[in-house]
């Protein structure tokens, strides 16, 4: 409740969209996270893959719903486009891309910002 007030109030202040302020969110959290402790680094990876993961989620819920209307070539055609592998695999790649662009975020914001 108390984060959910926060993250609320600094996206009224300073005008930005609810995906905005989950980036900036992670962005500090790489920030304060100890990448050499393999929990910390594993909770941190987790939590930013759950986001990424939602997109998934959404598609698989719009693919639950048009299955009722596809025909069987159809739905085979479909099966056949995301394996769970492949999932993992995205995931992982965009979270190593994520990681890659929030240490360069992070290195600017230090050149002009003493922390």
């Amino acid at each position: 409740a108390v984060v959910s007030t926060q993250s609320t109030g600094a996206r009224e202040r300073y005008k930005i969209t609810a995906i905005q302020s989950r980036k900036m969110y992670e962005i500090l959290r790489l920030r304060a996270t100890d990448t050499s402790c393999p929990e910390a680094h594993k909770a941190y990876r987790l939590d930013v893959k759950r986001r990424l993961n939602k997109a998934f989620q959404k598609e698989k819920k719009a693919m639950a719903r048009q299955r009722a209307r596809l025909t069987e070539e159809e739905l085979k055609a479909l099966d056949a486009t995301k394996t769970p592998e492949q999932q993992h695999e995205f995931l992982e790649r965009s979270f190593l891309e994520l990681e890659t662009e929030y240490r360069k975020v992070i290195e600017r914001m230090a050149a002009f910002v003493e922390f």
